[in-house]
């Protein structure tokens, strides 16, 4: 029978949730064995500040893997480009807007309702073409085939 794991061991193990799936799915157990096993280790031969200096190493260390594996995964890259297509696109409607005053019917007396609502459906855009894009251009991502 397995003694139960750890509070630093299930943490860690919950950290892991914030991989990209697919490097969580290959290396996840690997990597939290590897932790138990180092902080065993740091039990062994230190006092309790060691315990501590390691916990702070691999927060350190967690942030950093995290961050290049979302990095390597290229979404972020992805996502931005789009974000910025579309907000290339909104930056275009509204230069061609100040160019072309909205010249509103005599019927609607409150502007300010229009306005709003026309910002709303800008907005609007902006995120269905963020999300479209996105998906649009990791589809090979997606659905590449998993080893």
């Amino acid at each position: 029978m397995r003694p139960p794991a750890s509070l630093d061991a299930r943490l860690y193990r919950a950290a892991q949730y914030l991989y990209p799936p697919a490097f969580r799915r290959e290396f996840s157990e690997e990597i939290v064995r590897v932790f138990d096993e180092s902080r065993l280790d740091t039990i062994m031969a230190g006092d309790g500040r060691a315990l501590w200096r390691f916990r702070a190493r691999m927060a350190v260390d967690l942030a950093d893997a995290i961050v290049r594996q979302w990095l390597r995964s290229g979404w972020p890259v992805f996502v931005g480009a789009s974000l910025l297509y579309s907000l290339t696109m909104v930056s275009a409607l509204a230069s061609v807007w100040r160019r072309a005053p909205l010249v509103l019917p005599r019927a609607i007396t409150d502007a300010d309702v229009i306005a709003l609502t026309l910002l709303a459906a800008i907005v609007l855009v902006i995120i269905a073409t963020t999300i479209i894009l996105t998906l649009w251009f990791t589809r090979p991502l997606l659905y590449r085939r998993r080893i």
